[in-house]
């Protein structure tokens, strides 16, 4: 019987065995397919009826989940099992969803059946009931064993005793149980190597090409070209504040993504096609998933890198998955190390075990041989994981592999190196602290082309087990699923590596699929965004005509349908009353003096009898001219000279030329030394304004605006005879004419190149030496404030390191009087007043400095009353890691007492802090000054690397956050850049399909 949506059977009951109804069942087997859901109710129903009495025996065969909830299917089938001997036996097959081997066990449990578990990508079972009764026993055997190994050696529990004789050691000696289950059948066989395909990349590298960003279907990006901003202006006449209005038909004001509100004019068309869009970029990702969920991908996740290293975890810790990581080395092997460049697998207990010495080329026979050296792999000792990532961390395994022909000519320039990535295999927390561990991975990975990934294997097998059964060696740490999990998330995250937990339910967690779902959300929240777009222009579109909402019993004049329709013919003029008659005919003379009718018409007040004296043109009163309006009378310059005749003659030199309206591209001028400045003076010189770079500016002239102007013969708004001749774009919500040649667009990404180079110069300068902790020390006196208290004790040593840097780059390189004074509890200073920047000074003050130690708590309040002591032109640099021991709000208010009618000026630093709220009081403490905040990050190696390779515009990096003052301003200006630069681009494509065939080519020949 077969369950979809719907349920069909072989037969109506059972039948005998015999060899045509088997050849029958499996050819009816053979026909069936993939069909709708798994309405598993329904086909218990109709199994349970079949047979009635007869069916003694079910067996219940799932890949997906029910369609039902548990409770329901539990609760009909005790029912219907009650007072019947029926046994259920329920199997999952290739299942990967938690919930379906959940309902697998429960549904077991309930009937008191049995439950089977097969995994495909494991080849092995993952869990049965069969298979935990003899693994119940097998640990049973196993203690029996250590107890038997104690009293040989004179113990038992805490007592002492004798063993007369030693029969019982030659009788143990010939029992041994073999710690995994029997091997698969094909488990001997030589690796079936799979050729190799499309290099894989991690989900985050495959969004950037294939994501909804790379794929331009972000809501945002589709709804900008017809998005406008609410504008609000004061109005002189009306002496008060008006925002713009808009027609309730024509938009839709719709939220952005930074929280404002825009007028959206929704094209139903095209949002229907972008709906379309994103239910076949939703098909790609799903796709992706089920990819990423088979084969050794569920295992291992993706292996990306060209130089990979293979640590497994064989402890003693989990003996009852050594066939499971047999089985998972093999699969490794044969489907995703086919395409690399080089490997090596390195096994560790307590003691580490590596295949090869060094990296080994990855061929077929290579492959063959690793595999042959796992199958000899056994269980032992204790998880020493610290030791196996030095190995290939510390040791010289990269010297053996031949390097790769990267650069196919000499005359190219090398390729980078390759990126290694390690693959810790394992099934918990490692014998050393997680600290410490992760503490050393962070180190050896920093800067260097090398991740280490985290893949977690975790099953029942590995609770509750005692010395005994695990040979011996001490239990692992105490820790849950969820602990064990969330500290090797951690460690992952510090080699710069992705995180795989598996279980014999499936995939519990992966950093790729993570990513993925988190696109597939926001392509759904996308899709409901757009449809309330188009449900709130159906609402607004479904409005009655005139008349309409009349009632049955009001009578409205019929229209005719020419009504509606727009008049062709400008309308009459209106039809003159008696009195417009009467004062026309009195004006032209032909009113009858005697005619009262006529008289009492043409009456006017007697204000308006009066003599009206004629207009006098008036100096005072008027539209004044603007300076826009008026012209400097031209004037020319003309030369006087004597002719022969005695006479005087004139030479006309020149004439003044006319002011052109038309920008034109201007020459940046940028320094070639870095000035010594906070950013927002250093961007006051050179930044796209002041160089006079704004595409927009330079496209928005008076004569680039798409005019439209109403023609009364027509009624209707015409364009401008040139509106077809010049291409037009929307710039700022207006419509704009693109005047610039290509040859100007070339100009202005020239220009615009060479001050994006000025820029990413000035934030490596920025970024590197001390500047990068620090940031740039402006004042000629300064005192800095160093945070020791004892949370600082784990970055200690690099604050030491950065501080003798800041002495000798900065402060004796540029004559700076300054003093140091560290702070914990108490306050300790160097010197009570500044030094000068002397090379004996600067030699004390670093070693006063690597004298330092941590301990206690943060005084800052104190800190800061000792440093604002120094001077009344001071400036303070305070570098901390956190919050004060006291009032933030108290510190605030007396560092506003202590500096007020003073120069001090307050710098922080926020050194690997990570608390939102101290990182937010620092920028505070700053700000009031007038001081900057500066923060040390993370990524800084990263953004080193991307500013060295470039921020090309093709390839559209993007730069992390920088939360520092001066950082932030720069890569701010950056984007701008960048953003203008694509415009212009996409300006200049424009153009160019604009102008013909011919014109275009000679213009490509020429660029």
């Amino acid at each position: 019987m077969s369950c979809g949506t719907e349920t069909s059977s072989l037969w109506d009951g059972p039948r005998d065995i015999d060899t045509f109804r088997l050849q029958e069942a499996c050819g009816w087997v053979d026909e069936l397919g993939a069909r709708g859901g798994c309405n598993l109710l329904q086909a218990l129903k109709r199994g349970l009826d079949l047979g009635c009495t007869q069916l003694d025996s079910l067996v219940i065969v799932l890949g997906s989940s029910p369609d039902q909830t548990a409770d329901a299917l539990f609760d009909y089938v005790g029912q219907s099992i009650l007072g019947r001997t029926l046994l259920i036996h329920v199997v999952s097959y290739c299942s990967v969803s938690p919930l379906t081997i959940a309902t697998v066990k429960r549904l077991a449990e309930v009937t008191q059946g049995r439950h089977h578990i097969f995994s495909a990508s494991l080849g092995v079972v993952d869990s049965s009931t069969d298979v935990e009764l003899l693994w119940t026993e097998i640990k049973a055997a196993r203690e029996l064993l250590g107890h038997t190994e104690a009293l040989r050696q004179g113990r038992l529990g805490d007592m002492t005793v004798t063993v007369v004789g030693q029969q019982i050691s030659t009788e143990l000696d010939s029992f041994s149980l073999s710690p995994s289950l029997p091997r698969p059948p094909n488990h001997n066989v030589p690796l079936s190597i799979k050729p190799p395909g499309v290099p894989p990349s991690s989900s985050a590298d495959w969004l950037r090409n294939h994501g909804l960003k790379a794929k331009r279907l972000g809501l945002y990006q589709v709804l900008s070209p017809n998005a406008y901003s609410l504008l609000e202006g004061f109005v002189p006449i009306l002496n008060k504040t008006v925002s713009s209005t808009v027609h309730e038909k024509a938009m839709v004001q719709f939220e952005w993504h930074d929280g404002t509100v825009k007028n959206v004019h929704v094209d139903l068309p095209l949002i229907y096609h972008y709906q379309k869009q994103l239910m076949s970029a939703v098909a790609v990702l799903e796709r992706r998933v089920q990819w990423l969920s088979s084969g050794s991908r569920q295992i291992w996740g993706t292996v990306c890198e060209q130089r990979v290293v293979i640590v497994v975890d064989m402890s003693m810790m989990i003996p009852g998955f050594s066939l499971h990581i047999q089985h998972s080395l093999r699969v490794l092997l044969e489907e995703q190390l086919a395409n690399k460049h080089s490997f090596n697998i390195i096994a560790f207990g307590s003691a580490v075990r590596a295949w090869r010495e060094r990296l080994a080329l990855t061929s077929p026979e290579n492959l063959q041989e690793a595999w042959q050296w796992v199958q000899g792999l056994q269980c032992s000792g204790s998880r020493n994981t610290l030791a196996a990532l030095r190995l290939p961390l510390e040791g010289d395994l990269n010297s053996g592999a031949p390097p790769l022909s990267l650069s196919p000519s000499p005359l190219l320039p090398p390729s980078p190196p390759l990126t290694q990535g390690l693959y810790l295999f394992t099934s918990g927390l490692p014998d050393q602290e997680i600290a410490t561990v992760s503490s050393y991975v962070s180190e050896c990975c920093s800067g260097r082309p090398l991740r280490l990934h985290i893949c977690l294997l975790t099953g029942e097998e590995t609770e509750g087990q005692t010395e005994a059964q695990t040979g011996g060696c001490p239990p692992p740490h105490h820790a849950t699923r969820e602990e064990t999990a969330g500290a090797l998330r951690e460690l992952a995250q510090a080699g710069n590596g992705r995180f795989h937990w598996i279980s014999e339910t499936g995939i519990l967690e992966s950093d790729d699929i993570t990513a993925l779902i988190g696109e597939m959300e926001r392509a759904a929240n996308y899709w409901q965004k757009s449809a309330m777009l188009v449900d709130s222009l159906t609402q607004k579109s479904d409005c009655r005509c005139p008349g309409e909402d009349l009632s049955p019993g009001d009578k409205a004049p019929a229209q005719s349908p020419l009504a509606w329709r727009r008049r062709d013919r400008p309308l009459p003029p209106p039809r003159p009353t008696a009195l417009t008659l009467a004062r026309l005919q009195m004006k032209e003379g032909r009113t009858n003096e005697h005619s009262s009718s006529q008289k009492a018409l043409a009456w006017r007040p007697s204000s308006a009898t009066s003599t009206i004296p004629p207009v006098q043109p008036m100096t005072g009163w008027g539209p004044v001219e603007t300076k826009a309006k008026q012209r400097k009378p031209s004037q020319v310059t003309q030369s006087v000279f004597y002719l022969e005749d005695g006479n005087l003659g004139v030479v006309f030199k020149s004439y003044p030329k006319p002011k052109s309206v038309r920008k034109s591209i201007p020459l940046v001028t940028l320094p070639k030394q870095e000035e010594i400045c906070s950013t927002k003076r250093w961007l006051k010189r050179f930044s796209i304004k002041r160089q006079k770079l704004d595409i927009y500016k330079l496209v928005s002239g008076p004569d680039c605006t798409h005019h439209k102007k109403l023609v009364p013969s027509v009624l209707k708004r015409v364009s401008a005879k040139y509106c077809s001749i010049f291409p037009s774009v929307h710039i700022n919500g207006m419509v704009k004419h693109l005047q610039l040649t290509p040859g100007e667009l070339k100009q202005y990404l020239t220009q615009t190149e060479r001050l994006l180079l000025r820029y990413m110069q000035r934030l490596q300068w920025l970024l590197s030496g001390s500047r990068r902790v620090f940031g740039a020390v402006l004042e000629r006196e300064v005192c800095v404030l160093l945070d020791v208290s004892g949370s600082m004790a784990p970055c200690l040593g690099e604050l030491k390191t950065k501080l003798a840097s800041l002495i000798w780059e900065q402060l004796h390189h540029n004559t700076v009087r300054f003093s140091l004074l560290a702070f914990s509890e108490g306050v300790k200073a160097w010197r009570p007043a500044l030094q000068e920047p002397t090379e004996e000074a600067c030699r004390d003050a670093v070693q006063w400095a690597y004298q330092l130690n941590t301990h206690g708590g943060t005084n800052t309040l104190e800190a800061l009353q000792t440093g604002c002591g120094f001077g009344d032109s001071v400036g303070l640099y305070l570098l901390s890691d956190g919050k004060p021991d006291s009032s933030c709000s108290l510190v605030l208010k007396e560092t506003e007492r202590l500096t007020t009618g003073n120069h001090i000026t307050i710098h922080t630093v926020s050194f690997n802090c990570t608390d939102s709220s101290a990182n937010d009081f620092l920028k505070k403490l700053a700000h009031q000054t007038g001081g900057r905040y500066h923060r040390c990050h993370d990524n800084v190696d990263a953004l080193s690397g991307l500013l060295e390779s470039g921020l090309s515009d093709g390839d559209e990096p993007t730069l992390p956050a920088l939360e520092g003052d001066d950082l932030r301003r720069l890569a701010q200006e950056i984007d701008k850049l960048r953003h203008f630069r694509k415009q212009a681009q996409v300006f200049r494509e424009i153009i160019l399909e604009k102008k013909n065939p011919e014109e275009t080519t000679r213009i490509n020949q020429t660029d």
